[in-house]
């Protein structure tokens, strides 16, 4: 069975160390993705907006899970962030990109999506380092919380950066 360490709090994604070093986009990632993707309503649901993973906007594909690393699940994962594909992302995302550094394009979100009569809402976020060639680090591999989502949702990215940022 897979145990993710869930992240609840910045300085959890700061001891992870995930996004980092530059020039890894990660952080701007998750941010973006934050404040960009997800309206979490009264419900305490996580709605998809903006990003819809079915219709593989914003560079999203299917995530299959082929070495295990997250938990089996009916609903599908999706994956994005990798930017060999320019266009798909905002520059926010982008601006850092260096072809010919690997890391430079390490960082990836898998969401699990939840399609319902009245909506998309992302069921599970989660952060991992691609490897290349279609592998991942599960030891790099972390559920972001809702509650994280929403903390990062109410911050500047100035301030976001400030306070996970090694």
């Amino acid at each position: 069975m897979v145990r993710l360490r869930t992240l609840n709090a910045l300085a959890h994604l700061r001891e992870t160390g995930f996004g980092q070093p530059y020039p890894r986009h990660g952080l701007s990632l998750l941010w973006w993705f934050a404040d960009e993707c997800v309206k979490i309503d009264s419900n305490g649901n996580m709605i998809a907006q903006r990003c819809d993973p079915e219709h593989k906007s914003f560079g999203f594909h299917s995530f299959h899970n082929k070495e295990g690393i997250l938990p089996d699940s009916n609903l599908p994962y999706y994956e994005m962030g990798n930017l060999h594909y320019p266009g798909q992302m905002p520059h926010q995302v982008t601006k850092n990109y260096n072809r010919d550094v690997r890391e430079s394009n390490a960082d990836r979100l898998v969401v699990s999506v939840n399609s319902k009569r009245n909506g998309k809402y992302f069921d599970t976020i989660y952060v991992t380092h691609h490897l290349g060639r279609g592998l991942f680090d599960e030891n790099s591999t972390f559920r972001i919380s809702q509650g994280l989502i929403k903390k990062i949702k109410s911050m500047e990215w100035s301030d976001f950066i400030g306070e996970v940022k090694i």
